[in-house]
């Protein structure tokens, strides 16, 4: 009986190590050089509708800084976007019911804002490419 307990207790540990990974920021994320010829605004407009488009709710936060909030079902995250014509970031904010601990979030947040980092790199270089 005590051997079926800890074999339990054992498999609920494993499968929530399982669902939990460091937390990805991504800091300075470099734009392709063509990037430049967008102004400020532009790229600003282009990281919230792309944002927007994976139902992120973006916020001005001030020249080069917003701030983004995803909640799906009963969890939310919270996330820092820092950028300028050359590079940006998307930094963890806050988040809840996604097991933070500090260091450690569930698996899903980060492909959240992988996903919004691959987004937002191929959005706004092809508007620098479309641009004149």
């Amino acid at each position: 009986m005590r051997s079926l307990k800890l074999a339990s207790v054992f498999v609920v540990v494993a499968v929530l190590a399982a669902c939990s990974a460091t937390v990805q920021n991504f800091s300075n994320q470099p734009f392709p050089a063509d990037v430049a010829k967008l102004s400020m605004a532009e790229i600003e407009e282009t990281i919230i509708e792309t944002a927007s488009t994976r139902e992120w709710v973006v916020q001005r936060e001030g020249e080069g800084q917003l701030t983004a909030t995803y909640a799906p079902r009963s969890h939310s995250a919270k996330v820092a976007i820092s950028f300028n014509q050359k590079q940006y970031s998307i930094i963890y904010v806050d988040s809840s019911n996604l097991q933070y601990n500090g260091t450690t979030i569930h698996r899903n947040y980060n492909r959240w804002v992988n996903n919004l980092r691959q987004d937002i790199l191929r959005a706004v270089s092809a508007r620098a490419a479309l641009a004149n």
